[in-house]
């Protein structure tokens, strides 16, 4: 893996769109050559290395050489404006997959726009800071690592203090990947706990609650089957009463409709005797007394008839009203029986007179009062063999409805006496006009008979229909009852009732009803309120345990990745322990030099007061993770005296905390790196890198200007083992030292002219050898 080419846009001091190509690996060499990149100070090299560590996800404005983000992009010049945004791409070849992704050709992407917006692209896709640091990690290369050496920092490890040196040390020996996973993890388990901790109190405040509305739930469940119950006890008992009105009103209907033929029959009878009276009266008129005679009771019957008519509405009204203010049945009174006995009596006496009188005029009188009495007869057997009358409720009936029948009977009486008088006068006429009028009288006799049946029909047409509106009403009154017990009236349709003992049946409606009442209301809202709770309660309780799940995961991956680590860690130390020495020998010739680790004693661990977490980890810190009880258990015991995060650390806390290096050149006695000199330091800095990058080259290594404070002698050294470990790693160098140059295989100029913009100028230095030689 290599850096093919870098592209730079709008980055400091980089205006115009600048592309960088470095060689590929020679296969024959087995080398990606060393590029070096030359030019006057001021010319803007170092920006080069600046753009590499700003796309590899540098956020220190410091390490930068700025103060604000926005320094990045291209500030301007006296011949140019300043530029919106600043971009900069480095294309590595990844046939060998050490970046762990699907693509031969992996394209690292950073735009920085003056309004403060980032973007970090990999091939194209956006992706976030973690991913590239990731990324970065793993295939052993990044901003902060010694694969970038920045222009005056070659000496920074080696005057850093043992502490920073060990997490230099971290990402030099290939742990870095492993130690961001474990700071991950540890972050993780820390929320976990956290959140953990926070659903724990959730749950002691909720389960009472919980409890409560179960109890109330039990009570509106046993609530809803005892209704459930009395819902199929009333449908039961209100679809027999239903079932029992429909049939009657069923039987009831095809004698109204025989009836209502009947009287149309009865009518067109009288309409055709009535249209031959009228013939003959047109026929016969010279007797002008005859016809007003006839014209006079003609009249007055059928005002008769019409107040016959109006006495059947308003008695139809009245009833109808009855029927609608009853609410409930009761036996009828005995005063009641006698009273409607005497008024049966009464009209047998009347017909009984008006019978043995003899006289004709008596006799459409009779017929009407004996269908009066049959009447009579009729309802009082009725309602003795049905007790079940409905009694009338305090309301008054309309009073209008009383006044005018009572004027209609009493209008009625005139009229027949009226009828009665005319109809004698006729009969005397008749007498003296019989042997003239014989057929007229005939017909007007005719035309009396079927009137009076057409009455008589018309009063039983009335009754059914007033049996036919008691029964509706009682319908309505029952469907009325259903939608006030059962809510519902609907299943009336196609319910099939069946036979039942009524009186069983309204016992156990009372004895449900008296169920429901003991019970007591309860708020129908409590199920909602008890499936939120118990559904927030189940959840929470779900999201602990996956919470202890994952705190108990995620302890076993940090003691994997402990155990990694420091295996990882001390056999790579032992490898860059030996091969610093024998690259500090080469550059100084002779001396020694050595990395020591620096251990902490577990009996110095900072003093505090004995807590149950000591108590669980007493004297060896580093060995409690891979002991028991397990972290969840500290934690639990130790959660009000330290914070997980802390626990941690100190449980699972480095042994190891620093690094020191010793380094005595040859014909010295030299205790600290502090009093060497600065050459001393550069090398001794190279030698520690070269030590490095022996044991785990990075894919490519840039360094700025390392070689600025060595002399010819050693820069030949330095220059001769940049070559030996170019077949490791691919070395981009910025340097003024011409022995660095002639190793290399490509040179890049940076120039900048007076418009303040850097610009490249390359040269392939085997192909200028070539032409040379040529």
């Amino acid at each position: 893996m290599f850096i093919k080419s870098i592209e730079i846009q709008g980055f400091k001091s980089f205006a115009q769109k600048t592309l960088l190509t470095f060689p590929s690996r020679n296969i024959t060499t087995d080398r990606c050559g060393i590029a070096c990149i030359v030019g006057p100070n001021g010319s803007g090299k170092s920006n080069l290395v600046d753009a590499i560590r700003w796309v590899l996800g540098e956020q220190s404005l410091k390490s930068l050489r700025g103060k604000k983000s926005q320094d990045v992009i291209f500030s301007g010049s006296e011949k140019k404006g300043r530029l919106g945004m600043s971009e900069v791409k480095i294309i590595i070849d990844n046939t060998a997959h050490l970046v762990p992704i699907d693509y031969d050709e992996v394209i690292i992407s950073r735009k920085m726009y003056r309004d403060g917006e980032s973007q970090y692209l990999i091939n194209n896709s956006k992706v976030r800071l973690q991913d590239i640091l990731l990324l970065a990690a793993k295939a052993n290369f990044g901003q902060k690592s010694y694969s970038i050496v920045s222009q005056g920092s070659i000496d920074q490890v080696i005057m850093a203090n043992p502490s920073d040196r060990k997490e230099y040390f971290d990402e030099a020996v290939g742990v870095k990947e492993f130690q961001i996973k474990r700071d991950s993890s540890i972050n993780k388990l820390e929320n976990a706990w956290n959140n953990l901790l926070q659903i724990d109190a959730l749950l002691t405040e909720i389960s009472p609650r919980l409890n409560s509305l179960t109890r109330q739930v039990h009570r509106l469940e046993r609530r809803a089957k005892i209704e459930a119950e009395l819902e199929q006890t009333q449908k039961k008992y209100y679809g027999w009463l239903n079932r029992q009105l429909t049939q009657q009103v069923t039987d009831l209907k095809p004698k109204l409709q025989t009836a209502e033929v009947e009287l149309a029959k009865k009518d067109q009878e009288l309409k055709a005797a009535q249209q031959r009276l009228s013939s003959l009266e047109k026929q016969d008129t010279s007797n002008s007394k005859f016809t007003e005679l006839q014209s006079r009771y003609q009249k007055l019957l059928e005002q008769k008839n019409k107040l016959r008519e109006e006495q059947l509405m308003l008695e139809h009204k009245i009833e109808m009203a009855k029927q609608r203010q009853t609410i409930k049945a009761s036996p009828l009174p005995i005063l009641e029986i006698i009273k409607k006995l005497k008024a049966i009596a009464s009209l047998q006496d009347q017909i009984s007179k008006n019978i043995e009188s003899g006289k004709a005029d008596k006799i459409g009188q009779i017929k009407s009062d004996t269908k009066d009495l049959a009447s009579l007869i009729k309802d009082l057997i009725s309602q003795l063999e049905n007790p079940q009358v409905k009694e009338k409720v305090a309301t008054e009936i309309d009073p209008s409805f009383i006044k005018d029948l009572e004027a209609v009977k009493k209008d009625l009486g005139a009229m027949e006496k009226q009828l009665s008088g005319a109809s004698t006068d006729i009969a005397n006429f008749n007498q003296d006009q019989q042997k003239q009028k014989g057929e007229f009288f005939d017909l007007q006799r005719k035309i009396s008979d079927r009137q009076n049946q057409y009455n008589q029909q018309a009063s039983a047409v009335s009754e059914i229909r007033i049996e036919m509106a008691k029964l509706e009403t009682r319908q309505q009154s029952l469907t009325q009852e259903i939608k006030d017990e059962v809510k519902d009236s609907g299943w009336l349709k196609d319910y099939q009732a069946e036979k039942i003992n009524e009186v069983a049946l309204h016992e156990e409606i009372i004895k449900q009803r008296r169920q429901l009442e003991l019970i007591g209301g309860v708020d129908p809202q409590v199920i909602d309120e008890h499936k939120k709770v118990k559904d927030r309660h189940d959840f929470l309780s779900t999201q602990a345990d996956d919470l202890r799940n994952s705190i108990k995961s995620l302890e076993k991956i940090i003691t994997d990745l402990d155990e990694k680590i420091q295996v990882q860690f001390d056999e790579a130390f032992k490898n860059i322990n030996k091969e610093f020495a024998k690259f500090f020998n080469t550059l100084f010739g002779g001396g020694k030099a050595t990395l020591t680790l620096i251990k902490q004693d577990p009996n110095e661990v900072e003093e505090k007061k004995p807590t149950e977490t000591d108590v669980a980890n007493p004297q060896n810190p580093d060995e409690s993770l891979l002991a028991s009880p397990s972290i969840l258990d500290q934690l639990q015991n130790a959660e009000k005296s330290i914070s997980p995060k802390r626990f941690l650390k100190k449980t699972t806390g480095k042994v190891i905390t620093g690094i020191d290096i010793t380094a005595t050149p040859p014909g010295k006695k030299v205790s600290s790196v502090n009093i060497l000199s600065g050459g001393e330091r550069s090398l001794t800095a190279i030698a520690l890198i070269c030590a490095i990058i022996a044991n785990n080259p990075s894919p490519f290594v840039i360094l700025d200007e390392v070689d600025a404070a060595l002399d010819e002698t050693n820069s030949q050294r330095f220059s001769k083992i940049l070559d030996e470990l170019s077949h490791k790693t691919q070395f981009i160098v910025i340097t003024h030292n011409r022995a660095t140059m002639q190793k290399a295989s490509i040179l890049y100029g940076v120039t900048m002219g007076d418009d303040g913009i850097s610009k490249l100028l390359s040269l392939q230095l085997e192909e200028a050898a070539k032409i040379v030689r040529q």
